[in-house]
């Protein structure tokens, strides 16, 4: 169940390389949140009523009961 929608949303695309897959975020996303290139981000999969999501940290800190 999600807390509480913020109001925005972009569109990702995803990117291969090798055997790894990336995902884009939106640059504005990126500038608001102040990250960094380079900086890393946890994210874990779940799941709504009906569709799989990823919840993606965006403060860089790890969820303590995700493992990574």
């Amino acid at each position: 169940m999600i807390k509480r929608f913020l109001g925005i949303g972009w569109k990702s695309k995803i990117i291969f390389k090798r055997a790894t897959a990336y995902i884009s975020i939106n640059k504005l996303i990126v500038d608001g949140c102040d990250l960094k290139k380079g900086e890393e981000l946890y994210s874990c999969l779940a799941e709504d009523k009906r569709r799989k999501i990823i919840i993606i940290y965006l403060d860089g800190k790890k969820a303590n009961k995700f493992k990574v």
